[in-house]
């Protein structure tokens, strides 16, 4: 099923806020964001105390933080009443959602960081997912639930990506040591 209703937030957020800057939009929608002392295992935390909205993030994410920062604003925009009563949303990794909400915030940051007319010029120029990754600067996790989503409602068509389905024997002939990259 299409998660259109995420697709029309952030589309929605976007026109009127002008921007795709997940700390910019942050600071438009009166949302705090707080760095932490650096941290082995929590990537980001959102919370509502005394009805201010909170990101907490530390500050060693590197190049996940934007992807973190859409994530968590995901939640502010999507499940921002289940907080009202004290819930909050912690994330120790992004792409290994244990349940719908952060599925849900997941699809909201692929739809924030990544435009759609990025998605439909590369391709159309034959670029593959990892390379489009690399170019947009995003997670290739993340990409490719963009992708899945714009596909879901109608706005790819995936007989048109040109994909390459490896033959189920493709390692048949290969020899450690003869690597050609």
């Amino acid at each position: 099923m299409a998660n259109k209703w995420i697709y029309d937030r952030v589309q929605t957020l976007v026109d009127k806020y002008q921007t795709r800057d997940p700390e910019e939009l942050a600071a438009r929608l009166n949302v705090k964001i707080k760095y932490t002392a650096d941290t082995k295992s929590l990537l980001g935390m959102y919370k509502i105390l005394l009805k201010n909205r909170y990101i907490f993030i530390p500050g060693n994410l590197g190049h996940l933080k934007n992807t973190v920062l859409a994530h968590e604003l995901g939640h502010d925009q999507l499940h921002r009443d289940y907080c009202k009563n004290g819930a909050s949303f912690q994330e120790s990794r992004i792409f290994n959602p244990t349940n719908e909400f952060e599925i849900e915030a997941n699809i909201f940051a692929a739809h924030l960081l990544i435009r759609d007319e990025d998605i439909f010029k590369y391709l159309k120029e034959g670029m593959t997912d990892r390379d489009l990754a690399g170019t947009l600067g995003v997670d290739i996790n993340l990409l490719n639930l963009k992708l899945a989503e714009m596909v879901k409602l109608k706005l790819l068509n995936i007989e048109k990506i040109q994909v390459e389905t490896p033959g189920s024997q493709f390692l048949k002939a290969y020899k450690p040591g003869e690597d050609s990259f």
